[in-house]
């Protein structure tokens, strides 16, 4: 049975990893498992208070100002999980620093960081070293495209796990009948791969031909920024700025529509989340959408290389009947249903145990 299990994740938290992360180990705890997250010194603040919904998770977030004092951390621990590439260096090096009997060590990926950097960029070759850079490591990850990509570019197997979705917050509601229909938006002006520039185009394009047919929100980032990354933006909308997991989940059930143009997603939380409340979704076709996506039964599964192709698309599901709408939507919610913090945790318990025993 697994014993002492400590994730290491240097994050302040508001990411789809991070929320994976901090729910499952607040269910882990809840099924009697002595785990912990790591988190460095200057962001455990706001990791504290991203997830001060969840109730076991307080009690179970330390801080560690350096390496020695990670490997302090790490000392007597049966298990200790990298969350993202750059603490796969910091968990090899804290390792070789603990004293006595060392722990096991995994690596959760959350993503295929590589793409998140330039070819010339030094993080780049962080990011590619981080799958083998602790030998004999338990590596794994929620779909299939992730562990696909990783195997194959890296020669390394990569176990399965399932995704965990917060059933207890994202769930839909029954919703008035309005004039207009409400399309929602995450904007994230400082990251290339989540496209501000492209949707904001396309929902420029959007409120031009449908006018007050539809309402547009955006939420993930502040005016100022988007002033500043010169984003087209001279259309009607409005920006509530950044949230937290709670006010996304209320503004999923108050929408419509819920579009992610950016050009992949490795997983796609917020495209299942949307699901969970009951609207009809926009997801990029690349990547690891096909998880739980499939097109034009519960989403759109758009190509978000091309802007005529995401419009086309939407004027596809404007010509939709009330009766066709209402089928999407309900089987978004029906496969969302298939999904719970729980069996994600007890996927990863099971996977754990198995590596351990090894």
């Amino acid at each position: 049975m697994t014993k002492n299990i400590l994730y290491v994740l240097p994050v302040k938290g508001g990411s789809g990893g991070a929320h994976s992360v901090a729910q499952e180990v607040d269910e882990l705890i809840r099924f009697g498992v002595n785990v912990r997250i790591a988190v460095n010194a200057k962001n455990a603040p706001s990791f504290t208070t991203n997830y001060a919904d969840l109730p076991n998770l307080a009690r179970a977030i330390v801080s560690y100002d350096d390496v020695d004092a990670l490997a302090a951390l790490m000392s007597g621990q049966d298990l200790v999980i990298a969350t993202i590439f750059t603490s796969v260096t910091t968990v090899a090096e804290a390792c070789e620093r603990v004293t006595g009997a060392k722990p096991r060590l995994g690596y959760y990926i959350q993503d295929y960081e590589p793409l998140f950097c330039d070819p010339d960029e030094p993080l780049r070759q962080q990011a590619i070293d981080s799958y083998t850079r602790l030998p004999g490591a338990l590596l794994f990850a929620k779909t299939d495209w992730i562990r696909d990509i990783v195997t194959r570019n890296h020669g390394v197997p990569v176990h399965k796990v399932s995704p965990s979705l917060d059933t207890s917050l994202y769930y839909p509601t029954l919703r008035e009948q309005r004039d207009s229909l409400w399309v929602s938006v995450m904007i994230r002006p400082p990251t290339p791969r989540r496209a501000p520039r492209r949707t904001m185009g396309v929902l420029k394009e959007l409120a031009d031909t449908y006018g007050d047919r539809i309402t547009i929100n955006l939420f993930g980032c502040s005016d100022e920024e988007i002033v500043a990354h010169q984003l087209p933006s001279d259309f009607a909308y409005t920006n509530h700025g950044r949230l937290q997991r709670q006010q996304v989940a209320s503004l999923f059930r108050a929408s419509d529509v819920v579009m992610d143009l950016s050009d992949y997603q490795a997983f796609g939380r917020p495209g299942l989340e949307a699901m969970a409340c009951g609207c009809a979704t926009f997801l990029p076709v690349f990547g690891g959408t096909h998880e739980y996506g499939i097109d034009g039964v519960n989403t759109m599964l758009v190509d978000t290389r091309c802007k005529a192709s995401i419009v086309r698309r939407f004027e596809q599901f404007m010509a939709l009947s009330d009766s066709g709408r209402r089928a999407l939507r309900n089987e978004a919610v029906r496969t969302s249903q298939r999904y719970s913090i729980a069996r994600a945790a007890w996927s990863e318990l099971d996977v754990f145990e198995r590596y351990l025993a090894a």
